[in-house]
């Protein structure tokens, strides 16, 4: 059987498999989209916006979750630990009276994790276990501050 790979992107061969892969993790529609998209770092969450060596990659990805479940479930615990960072630094901003997106709140994490622009992992899913760990401890103690001392003018700003 003759693969065919269209404008470089996704072969007929890599699609079945890319299928085969996402069913065997238990894994539907919704859940397949939002792995696309968090692996191609939300550029896209359907497959046939994939590239030739994107898909490739992802599938090479997906081969090793099948054979490591410890690594799916590191994965899943980064990913919970990314969304309590998120809710606190949410919750920290909210008693600021700052207004804020999910764009925003992102950026406050990669700046607390001490990783600036021009570095190569300057991402929110590059920061790694015990540094989410410490900014979800530091902005819950932030919170509790601002609790505390109410509405002293400036106290957001330190």
């Amino acid at each position: 059987m003759e693969t065919k790979i269209k404008n470089s992107g996704i072969s007929d061969a890599q699609r079945r498999s890319l299928f085969l892969n996402f069913k065997a993790l238990g894994l539907d529609d919704d859940g397949r989209h939002y792995f696309i998209s968090d692996f191609t770092r939300g550029r896209t969450s359907s497959l046939k916006d994939l590239g030739y060596i994107e898909a490739q990659d992802l599938l090479r990805y997906l081969q090793e979750l099948r054979r490591n479940p410890q690594e799916r479930k590191r994965r899943d615990d980064l990913d919970h630990k990314r969304k309590g960072v998120m809710r606190a630094i949410g919750r920290y901003l909210d008693l600021c009276g700052i207004q804020h997106t999910a764009e925003y709140i992102k950026g406050v994490a990669v700046r607390a994790a001490g990783l600036v622009p021009t570095e190569v992992n300057h991402d929110f899913n590059r920061i790694d276990g015990a540094t989410l760990t410490r900014i979800y401890n530091e902005f819950c103690r932030k919170q509790s501050v601002v609790k505390v001392k109410g509405d002293i003018p400036g106290i957001c700003l330190n």
